[in-house]
């Protein structure tokens, strides 16, 4: 009796930094709604889909590309996959694409860097009634009234307002090393970085994995490259385009992975 093949959903084969983007796929999807509702002010689109019939051949295409399918594997499920595959493309390319906006980042970064430090150089230079109050553990401000100190004993006073002082300079010092790596670090991927084309061939692996006995390879004009290229107009509306770095690159971070996970064990 024939094994009912079950395929990996992408939440569960995506690494760490990917699943993060998939759990807040909800939260796009609000943001498009309420932004739809809004009318003006919307972000210039990053992915353009083609229209419904070309996409239907898309879906068509890619499950020619999976055969041989795994055992138990119906063309039902095949065109469930793509199509849901296919979904969370339009959700999660944009999504990363705002996410990963490196001269963005790096511009409010400075700008909140800046801000942090006016806010230590006020601190640093506030009148003795407010600097003697601002960290002190013990002061209760209700309404309009003026502060009152709560009864406690010397010791329980000077502990708190070292606890309350090397926690504010923690955060601040925590906020500081995080505008840091923004700023200097260049975090997230460079400029040139194509979301759309990586995460296409990402996919489109998935989808091999899960759906087809075939040898995933970056041969030219092979079933990984096709699908990928299948994908990545799905999602933009352009086809052939040059998508060998993109697969490349996969197939170079799934081995990277596999070693890993490989010399752990």
């Amino acid at each position: 009796m024939a094994t009912r093949h079950t395929s990996r959903t992408t939440a569960e084969v995506l690494p760490r930094a990917d699943l993060l983007c998939w759990r807040w796929v909800a939260v796009v999807m609000a943001r498009k709604k309420r932004s739809a509702k809004g009318g003006g002010g919307a972000r210039k689109r990053v992915v353009t889909p083609p229209n419904a019939i070309r996409r239907g051949e898309i879906v068509e295409e890619i499950a020619d590309c999976l055969q041989p399918w795994k055992q138990g594997t119906s063309a039902a499920d095949v065109s469930a996959s793509v199509n849901h595959e296919l979904d969370a493309l339009l959700i999660i390319v944009p999504f990363q694409w705002e996410s990963y906006d490196r001269p963005r980042n790096r511009a409010h970064a400075k700008q909140l860097d800046s801000a942090l430090t006016n806010v230590e150089t006020l601190l640093a230079s506030a009148p003795r009634a407010l600097a003697d109050l601002w960290l002190h553990p013990v002061t209760i401000v209700e309404d309009d009234k003026q502060p009152q100190a709560a009864l406690s004993s010397i010791r329980d006073m000077v502990r708190a307002y070292r606890n309350r002082t090397d926690s504010f300079v923690a955060e601040l010092n925590r906020l500081h090393a995080l505008c840091s790596r923004f700023i200097d670090q260049e975090f997230g991927p460079h400029t040139n970085y194509d979301h759309a084309k990586h995460m296409s061939a990402k996919f489109a692996f998935l989808l091999m994995k899960g759906l087809s006995d075939r040898k995933i390879t970056g041969t030219e004009n092979g079933r990984f490259r096709t699908i990928t290229n299948l994908l990545y107009e799905a999602i933009t509306g352009e086809p052939d385009a040059d998508l060998k770095r993109a697969c490349d690159s996969v197939l170079a971070e799934i081995r990277d992975t596999q070693l890993g996970t490989d010399q752990a064990s």
